[in-house]
């Protein structure tokens, strides 16, 4: 057997069983190809997942672990310490299989803060069966923000656009007191790190969309962005960082601006992610930027609708995979190569 050391781990949970996770999630590893990439581990319950394998007639072999360090390459490994599960109803939102989810993210998050796993690739989950008591958080990014060292940012990925967003998952009403002339230079300065050490590029270049519409016309509809963007715009020039903006929103991927740069840095959720679903939708992947350990998932959710019906894309979720074993093989080199620098004498 090959020397697993050199072999990628990659985590999955298996998000909202109820949903499309889990017939993405095995139609994906029924392509043998896979293995040769990666040594998957999945976090859920056997039972449940051979229920999917029957119902949507896939053919896989699993083997049935009790912790990761006895996974083995070249296999399907699952880590199945789920003391019954709740039964599959697809499409149907169950409280109890939001706790079943919410375990699976536990254990995956927890190898890959310990080293167990190399990656994680999170399958979609839903927020209202999800929430409770136990996780009060507003999906996986908090939650793992908040067990992971760094600082997470919400980064859309596909293969020409990359979006980032200054604030995520809170009220619009809320946006613009959250935004500070210190959140903006600290969330472009670890983007732009982000897009040298994950995605290999030398010299990034990000726009910012300004908050306001028309970029507040010059104060006839508001200041934000001469008060908030304008000044962190600069102060980012200044220190060597190649940002650029604040850009009125409305135009600018309909004419095509966002080609030019490397990063496009939104003020709010819809602001950034309606305008990339709507060029990307099916083949994006969200990637948790910031953190030093590397997670990712497809760009959409547990879509009840279709869910357990043989018509639900893998191309976000095996894009999810790809990107995931390519940042972890980046960073190595960009870490590598940072050390000798420090190490070379000048």
């Amino acid at each position: 057997m090959k020397d697993q050391k050199n072999n990628i781990k990659v985590g999955f949970t298996t998000g909202d069983m109820n949903g499309v996770g889990p017939e993405i999630l095995l139609n994906s590893l029924q392509n043998t190809e896979l293995l040769s990439l990666c040594t998957p581990v999945i976090y859920g319950p056997i039972k449940n997942l051979n229920y999917t394998l029957s119902h949507m007639g896939y053919d896989i072999a699993f083997n049935k672990i009790n912790s990761t360090e006895q996974c083995q390459e070249g296999k399907i490994n699952v880590v199945d310490s789920f003391k019954n599960p709740p039964e599959i109803s697809f499409g149907v939102l169950n409280k109890e299989m939001g706790v079943a989810a919410f375990d699976s993210i536990k254990k995956g998050v927890k190898d890959l803060k310990e080293g167990k796993i190399d990656v994680l690739v999170t399958l979609p989950i839903n927020k209202e069966a999800t929430h409770s008591d136990s996780f009060r958080f507003m999906g996986h990014t908090d939650y793992i923000d908040s067990e992971i060292e760094g600082g997470s940012t919400m980064m859309m990925v596909s293969n020409d656009l990359r979006v980032a967003l200054l604030t995520e998952h809170i009220p619009v009403s809320k946006v613009t007191d959250s935004i500070t002339v210190d959140l903006v230079i600290n969330k472009a300065q670890a983007l732009n790190q982000t897009l040298m050490r994950d995605f290999q590029i030398e010299q990034p270049k990000t726009a910012i969309l300004a908050i306001d519409p028309h970029v507040g016309d010059g104060g006839v509809i508001a200041e934000n962005d001469k008060k908030l963007i304008l000044p962190a715009v600069k102060k980012l020039q200044d220190s060597g960082v190649l940002v650029y903006g604040p850009f009125s929103a409305d135009s600018f991927f309909g004419s095509e601006e966002y080609k030019k740069y490397d990063l496009i840095i939104a003020a709010y959720h819809d602001q950034g992610l309606i305008p990339f679903k709507t060029l990307s939708f099916g083949m994006g992947v969200n990637y948790t930027s910031g953190l030093d350990k590397i997670r990712t998932s497809p760009d959409h959710g547990t879509a009840y609708s279709i869910a357990g019906k043989g018509v639900a894309s893998t191309d976000s979720f095996l894009s999810s995979i790809y990107l995931a074993i390519d940042v972890f093989r980046r960073r190595k080199i960009y870490d590598e190569f940072s050390k000798n620098k420090l190490e070379t004498p000048q």
